[in-house]
């Protein structure tokens, strides 16, 4: 994986529209000459920069969101020649790398708060602990908290909905008693239930599929 450093800041705003981001300060009226961090426009316009600079790379050796630049390949040696591509193209774009940030030939990592391997893609044990560690809820707010770290893993749940249900319940305002034994115990199976979370696996290349389209 590899990432750009700064990379808003490789993109150069154009002249006649470096005025549009001055700001004020004591020691006088500054602007930008490069894509400031920000505006509502920046992750788009960053992220169609990287799809010109990797067409025809681009989810076919590799795959890309914002500043981070991921190469895939089957072994070693495909990766090698798919990873001098990559390169290749950010060297003749004139963007930077962050050399801190960049892994290579790894087999296995930590993507968007998600494990991915060559088996499938996990939740991050690092964030998965949280829910683990979560203390028994005190009121509403921290019921709310704890569904809301769970629903972020939520497909890695089976019957996800089924298990959360009496947590929603929770928080309905005709629910009169909150704390007790009970409401101890639908937190702790919850909590015990979630934490037992699922692979997605990869879709084997070779084996047969149909497409059926509902009418």
């Amino acid at each position: 994986m590899m990432d750009l450093k700064s990379g808003y800041w490789q993109i150069e705003v154009d002249d006649k529209d470096r005025d549009k981001t001055a700001f004020v300060t004591s020691d006088g009226l500054y602007e930008f000459k490069v894509m400031p961090f920000g505006l509502c426009n920046s992750p788009a316009t960053f992220e169609r920069m990287m799809d010109t600079v990797l067409r025809g790379l681009k989810w076919n050796i590799c795959l890309c969101y914002l500043d981070d630049i991921i190469v895939y390949a089957p072994n070693f040696q495909e990766h090698k020649r798919r990873l001098r591509k990559v390169l290749k193209c950010i060297q003749e774009a004139g963007l930077t790398l962050n050399f801190n940030k960049c892994s290579f030939g790894k087999k296995k990592l930590t993507i968007l708060g998600h494990l991915v391997d060559e088996h499938g893609i996990y939740p991050d044990p690092q964030k998965t602990a949280a829910v683990t560690k979560f203390p028994v809820p005190e009121n509403v707010s921290d019921v709310r908290s704890f569904l809301g770290l769970c629903s972020y893993y939520r497909r890695f749940i089976k019957n996800f909905a089924d298990i959360a249900m009496p947590l929603h319940d929770l928080l309905k305002k005709k629910c009169q008693v909150f704390m007790g034994n009970t409401t101890k115990g639908i937190f702790l199976n919850s909590q015990e239930v979630t934490d037992q979370w699922s692979c997605f696996g990869t879709f084997p290349s070779k084996r047969k599929n149909k497409d059926t389209l509902g009418r």
